[in-house]
């Protein structure tokens, strides 16, 4: 018996070796995206200008900074995948507080509750965001304040799930989707309502509602 585990751990070690041969030969000959392919996903999927653009130690991803007149967004792009995940926002605009009577401040309070946008606007808001074709849009009265969300097919493959704020209007965060893969719609609440496939969540920061 004793005779059979030597010959046996030599057949098992050859194996390890020849599958670590392997994977270290597919990812030296994989393709990755370059940096002009990456640059142009990006501009597709978002407005001004790449402020920064760089690779992982590793070389697995490109970390991007871009930057309009309103927001600064950070994302990463999986290479591989040629994804983009992991994407969060910064409002650049500051607008200065003014001191009100205290009638106004009370008026406000009160319409706090209120919804300032339709669902009519909510959906245009979303097709300036990421274009494509309407599919679905829910009012979501548990968040303060409540949000719009709304379903987006952007191509046949990829759609998009969207948060509205529905008091000024701001998008909270866009998560991205592959049409043909099943996944929990969004919209539902986890219910079993229409199947996709979600990459990543795009998280936004948290939108303070407009003194004005």
């Amino acid at each position: 018996m004793k005779k059979l585990i030597k010959p046996f751990l030599i057949v098992m070690m050859a194996i390890l070796l020849i599958a670590l041969i392997a994977i270290i030969y597919i990812r030296s000959t994989e393709q990755l995206m370059d940096k002009n392919s990456a640059k142009t996903l990006v501009s597709e999927r978002y407005k001004g200008d790449i402020s920064k653009l760089t690779q992982s130690k590793d070389n697995r991803l490109f970390y991007v900074e871009i930057k309009d007149k309103d927001k600064k967004y950070s994302l990463e792009i999986d290479r591989r995948k040629e994804t983009i995940k992991n994407v969060t926002s910064q409002s650049t605009s500051k607008q200065p507080t003014k001191q009100q009577p205290k009638t106004k401040q009370k008026a406000k309070k009160e319409n706090k509750n209120k919804t300032i946008i339709t669902e009519k606007r909510a959906k245009q808001i979303v097709m300036n965001e990421v274009g494509g074709t309407f599919v679905d849009i829910k009012k979501n009265d548990n968040s303060k304040p409540a949000t719009y969300t709304v379903t987006q097919h952007v191509d046949q493959d990829e759609g998009a799930v969207v948060s509205v704020n529905s008091l000024n209007g701001k998008v909270n965060s866009v998560s991205w989707f592959n049409i043909e893969q099943p996944q929990t719609d969004y919209n539902e609440g986890y219910a079993n309502k229409e199947q996709y496939y979600y990459e990543d969540d795009d998280d936004y920061d948290d939108d303070e509602v407009d003194d004005d």
